[in-house]
């Protein structure tokens, strides 16, 4: 069981001046819903990863996320965990569109969207403009700014696991088994 933390790490500049120090965790941590609620739950197989990552493999043989669906994930369902290092908000769209094309989201149950790490928004579209019109159209519940990804702390998600998330006012937790 993981739960959100307290504060977390809003830039590398403070470690990168004093190596030796540790973390400096200056931000309150404020996990978001996309739909705006306040409370929700949901569970299924974690799958994911940074997306700069996972969106080189889609269309390649490497590219097995429907064969993972279908094979271990159809009935249960997927919770996406996904972040993002140095992608702005139209990256992050074109990357989620891809996936979303190649079929990776046919079974998905919720997604977990960690602090994007050097980002930035595109003038007027933003990282929830982006997640709005990839998973919005379905009702897909989406948290987003999670302790996961390049921006510490991080918990840690582990491929293949199964994951209850719950979700209620700004913080959650994450409980994994290994069935």
């Amino acid at each position: 069981m993981q739960h959100s933390s307290a504060c977390y790490q809003s830039s590398w500049e403070k470690v990168y001046k004093n190596p030796a120090t540790g973390f400096y965790f200056d931000s309150k941590t404020e996990w978001k819903s996309l739909h705006g609620r306040t409370e929700t739950e949901f569970s299924g197989r974690l799958l994911g990863g940074c997306i700069s990552t996972l969106r080189t493999l889609i269309g390649t043989p490497f590219d097995q996320v429907n064969k993972f669906a279908s094979d271990y994930a159809a009935e249960e369902g997927i919770v996406w965990y996904l972040e993002s290092v140095n992608l702005d908000a139209i990256n992050i769209y074109r990357s989620l569109w891809q996936m979303k094309q190649a079929g990776w989201f046919k079974h998905t149950k919720g997604v977990l969207i960690g602090r994007p790490s050097r980002y930035k928004a595109n003038e007027d579209f933003f990282l929830t403009d982006a997640l709005t019109d990839i998973f919005g159209p379905e009702e897909i519940p989406v948290i987003y700014d999670v302790d996961i990804g390049h921006a510490p702390p991080q918990n840690i998600v582990v491929n293949g696991a199964h994951a209850k998330v719950a979700y209620s006012n700004a913080k959650g937790s994450i409980q994994m088994t290994y069935d």
